[in-house]
């Protein structure tokens, strides 16, 4: 795909929610499905009768001036999609977002599905991306064993290794000879002497391990913290993995560390993501689920918490959203007031009547704007963890104060 080719992060979906065109954003997506090699996949189909719809949807628009704009541009960016939807090229997710009256055109591709539509609105439409990161955003990969450590950054279903951190061993005339090995002399067993200094060399070498492993946390934590890794995967021998993971935890412990006492460092960097990932993304799904459900219990409690379309809207219009939990399938509707803000069917601002109000079909996007715009961390939460916000229509707030 040609365009500016971004790399989707939550700095990158902060900076995209900030596109806006008085004549509209056009936001395509597309999930290429390996498993259908046909000449016209279903889902290449499915995108471009999308495509087709804006074009049908904009050819009836009463504004003439915003027509021709729309129809222009989607002239131009013919072969953008056609890059956009090749069967041939890498990425299982796709997305591309192009400004109607200007020549601006990002596109991000990730391995992991995001869905195939196509939506012209006042600004990009982000829930898909915002719920990739939610279960498959940075996370990095510790492979440890007595040679170093292997740093590796996992996102979006793509595995790039960082760094390597080589253990050397200090004073080399420890290490046993092979004479004393053999000092019981040929076909004779190694005499006691022999394995005295065959275990303290491994003694020694094992302290060595263990310093260096211990002495390389701060620059491990430095990268995790740089490269934004909300969770930690460290592998290894168990009594390795542990020195590891001392002090790997953020300054407000909202990072989570999780071991597997698999030993893949010889692996390549995709072997290794192909191992974790099962446990990486149950883990992150019950880390939805649990936060989500602390803030249900402290808005319960009249804590720092909202729960329910009204109050979190209201929170948002006193500026106190700090992180919006969503569910990702519910549909939220409801209209705009004169001074701006958003409301739930029913309500309005004071002094405001019905008739000032403007509808708002999808309150959920409006939202996830709001939170980004205001730099509150955004949560779409998948099926499962999205339960726990059932009886709250499907979303909830923890607040600043």
């Amino acid at each position: 795909m040609g365009g500016m080719i971004m790399i989707l992060d939550h700095t990158s979906l902060r900076d995209l929610a900030g596109m806006t065109d008085d004549m509209g954003v056009l936001s395509v997506y597309a999930t290429a499905d390996p498993r259908d090699t046909s000449a016209s996949p279903a889902w290449r189909l499915q995108v471009a009768q999308a495509i087709d719809a804006l074009r049908d949807q904009a050819a009836d628009d009463g504004d003439r001036e915003r027509k021709n704009a729309v129809l222009r541009r989607l002239e131009r960016l013919a072969p953008e999609f056609e890059g956009m939807l090749d069967v041939a090229r890498s990425g299982l997710g796709r997305a591309l977002f192009a400004s109607v009256s200007g020549d601006e055109v990002r596109t991000f591709s990730v391995q992991v599905p995001l869905e195939d539509s196509a939506r012209l609105e006042d600004r990009p439409y982000l829930r898909p991306l915002a719920a990739a990161l939610t279960t498959d955003g940075p996370a990095g990969v510790l492979a440890v064993s007595r040679d170093g450590v292997r740093v590796i950054d996992l996102r979006l279903g793509m595995a790039h290794e960082v760094t390597r951190m080589g253990f050397e061993m200090d004073n080399e005339d420890w290490r046993p000879s092979r004479r004393s090995m053999a000092a019981g002399g040929a076909g004779s067993e190694p005499s006691a002497r022999a394995y005295s200094g065959e275990d303290r060399f491994d003694r020694r070498m094992e302290d060595q391990v263990l310093r260096f492993l211990g002495g390389v946390r701060p620059r491990i934590r430095s990268i995790a913290d740089e490269q934004g890794w909300g969770t930690v995967v460290i592998t290894g021998e168990k009594r390795l993995i542990n020195v590891v993971r001392k002090g790997l935890a953020t300054v407000n412990g909202h990072r989570d560390i999780v071991l597997l006492d698999h030993v893949v460092e010889r692996m390549t960097a995709p072997e290794i993501a192909a191992i974790v990932l099962p446990e990486l993304h149950a883990r992150r799904l019950e880390r939805c689920e649990a936060v989500a459900d602390e803030v249900r219990s402290a808005a319960l409690a009249g804590g720092h918490g909202t729960v329910g379309l009204s109050d979190t809207l209201g929170a948002f219009r006193e500026g106190r959203v700090a992180h919006l939990f969503l569910d990702g399938e519910r549909h939220l509707s409801g209209h705009r007031g004169p001074d701006g803000w958003y409301y739930p069917q029913g309500e309005t601002p004071p002094g405001a009547s019905g008739a000032q109000m403007v509808p708002e079909q999808d309150l959920g996007e409006r939202m996830i704007e709001l939170g980004l715009d205001t730099g509150a961390d955004i949560s779409v939460l998948p099926p499962g963890p999205a339960d726990t916000l059932i009886e709250d229509g499907g979303v909830a707030a923890m607040l600043r104060w």
